[in-house]
């Protein structure tokens, strides 16, 4: 009886360890992706001039415009300012615009940009205040549109 019951065990062990045969199949499929590009961007800073009444030179911008453009990889794209020349309605003085750049082509990264600007000699402006700084924080004609074409 021990012989039978170990012989029993035995080819049960066998069975139990002989591997299942599982049948695979493959298939392939697509990952579509629709990717909209697109540019943003992100101002650093503002223009800024100090500006004397009828100084004898040109004067620069104390402070050029700060900015970056951040759009999807090898996408071209344009940069312009809505107006290059200005006279400011609050001080009355005038000034020009330029960018440093034209446009570029996106590398996914922020790429930094500036506008620079000048005033000419002579000017008088208007300045209530005698001896006083007057800034044109009333101004309706102070910001200016940078547009981004892409």
């Amino acid at each position: 009886m021990k012989k039978l019951i170990l012989v029993i065990a035995l080819g049960l062990a066998a069975i139990a360890s002989v591997p299942a045969q599982a049948a695979t199949a493959t298939g392939q499929f697509d990952v579509t992706i629709n990717l909209t590009s697109a540019c943003k961007y992100v101002k650093t800073s503002d223009v800024v001039f100090n500006y004397t009444s009828f100084q004898a030179a040109a004067q620069a911008h104390t402070t050029a415009g700060g900015f970056t453009i951040q759009c999807t990889k090898t996408l071209p794209y344009t940069l312009a300012l809505d107006s290059t020349s200005v006279t400011d309605d609050a001080v009355d003085l005038a000034y020009t615009l330029a960018l440093s750049a034209t446009g570029g082509t996106g590398n996914g990264n922020a790429q930094a940009y500036s506008v620079t600007g000048s005033m000419a000699a002579g000017q008088a402006g208007q300045c209530a205040t005698a001896g006083g700084a007057c800034s044109n924080t009333a101004a309706t004609n102070k910001t200016r549109t940078l547009t981004i074409t892409y």
